[in-house]
Parts: structure tokens; sequence; C-alpha cells
């Protein structure tokens, strides 16, 4: 119980940091970024944008 209580803290304040600290930039939208890809170099996108994609990924995969 206590450590899911400090992994939520953690991930509260690592979610304001990069909110309003560091501030990476969408890779799509150009707004605010919080889900760091998986690629060299380092992209940033936001979570609306992320949505969408997986949206579109799991329509192309019904339509094969």
């Amino acid at each position: 119980m206590l450590k899911m209580f400090w992994n939520d803290i953690e991930l509260f304040f690592y979610d304001w940091y990069l909110r309003h600290i560091k501030k990476p930039k969408c890779l799509v939208c150009k707004e605010v970024a919080t889900l760091q890809l998986d690629c060299e170099p380092v992209l940033w996108i936001c979570e609306n944008c992320a949505q969408i994609q997986s949206e579109l990924a799991s329509e192309d995969e019904s339509n094969d």
C-alpha cells in the first residue's frame, strides 16, 4: 500500500516537472508532451496524440 502511494507521488512530481520545468514539445501538435518515444534522438508526444495514433493503429489492424 505504501509503495503504491509512493509511486503515485513520484509520478505526480515527474509529470509536474515535465509540464512546468522541462516543457518538451509534442512531435505532432507542438503542445506540452508527457510521453517519451523510445527512439534516438529522444522525441516526445502528448497523451491526446498518442491516443489518436493508437486508435488509428487498431483501425488499421481490424481492416487487415
